[in-house]
């Protein structure tokens, strides 16, 4: 089992994210989510989660898939990726002030331009997939880095009960 989950959260052309104040990525924009308690389900993490940073109930986060990484020297790692989509009435305002950091919305185009430095690195490529279920199956993103450098990125299927086991 995976150790992390991230929502993508989105309305409009726009997705919700924090700016993290601690480690990993301080400083840089990414999706909500989080560490899995012990005993606790991917689909019950991303929600608690979800409702910690953002105060949003959400049912039914849609399952996109896993991002894995080899960090330099360290062991496997990765998490479990959701979609959520807003109807405008739910939308939170923003920029907003929390323990985790701050709240805001972002154009989707900003995530993911290459020249992009504010966000997570690894955004630019899992988000154009996470976003369109109708033409992208849930799949893994792999990423190897060097330090906090992206040096390969692969895009693999995921098994089928690796999909629909993980999923919940």
């Amino acid at each position: 089992m995976l150790r992390y989950t991230l929502a993508i959260i989105r309305s409009r052309n726009e997705v919700l994210m924090i700016n993290r104040n601690k480690a990993p990525w301080q400083g840089c924009w990414n999706g909500i989510g989080g560490k899995l308690e012990p005993g606790e389900s991917p689909v019950t993490c991303v929600t608690r989660e979800i409702w910690e940073e953002t105060g949003l109930k959400v049912n039914e986060p849609l399952y996109r898939g896993i991002a894995s990484w080899n960090p330099t020297g360290e062991p496997l790692q990765g998490m479990y990726l959701y979609l959520i989509d807003l109807q405008d009435c739910d939308r939170p305002a923003s920029p907003v002030a929390t323990r985790e950091g701050i709240l805001d919305w972002k154009a989707i185009d900003w995530i993911v331009a290459e020249e992009n430095f504010g966000a997570v690195p690894t955004l630019r490529y899992l988000m154009p997939d996470i976003l369109d279920p109708d033409t992208y199956p849930a799949a893994e993103f792999h990423f190897d880095f060097e330090g906090d450098v992206i040096c390969s990125t692969e895009k693999r299927a995921l098994p089928e009960d690796f999909l629909f086991s993980h999923s919940n």
